[in-house]
């Protein structure tokens, strides 16, 4: 993969109007984002990853990062990317 999954989720929130200047741990629904961009989101992130996580849980995450690390989190578990290049 040539870019890690960090770079791939940043990417991909850049390119969504209202989270294009959102930092990694600001919080994206106290910005208005609505459940509906995160399903988009989740689309395009998984679909670039291969890597799945239940829609349950990602609304539980509010950040950036707390995606990064929920995917790459997965991403190792089914042995998609070593741990240095998450």
């Amino acid at each position: 993969m040539t870019e890690n999954i960090r770079e791939i989720i940043l990417r991909l929130f850049r390119q969504k109007g209202q989270m294009k200047d959102l930092g990694e741990d600001d919080n994206f629904f106290e910005s208005g984002v609505s459940s509906l961009t995160i399903i988009e989101l989740q689309i395009g992130v998984e679909g670039a990853l291969g890597v799945t996580v239940p829609t349950s849980e990602l609304m539980r995450l509010e950040t950036i990062r707390g995606w990064i690390e929920m995917y790459s989190a997965k991403a190792q578990q089914k042995g998609r990317l070593s741990a240095a290049s998450a």
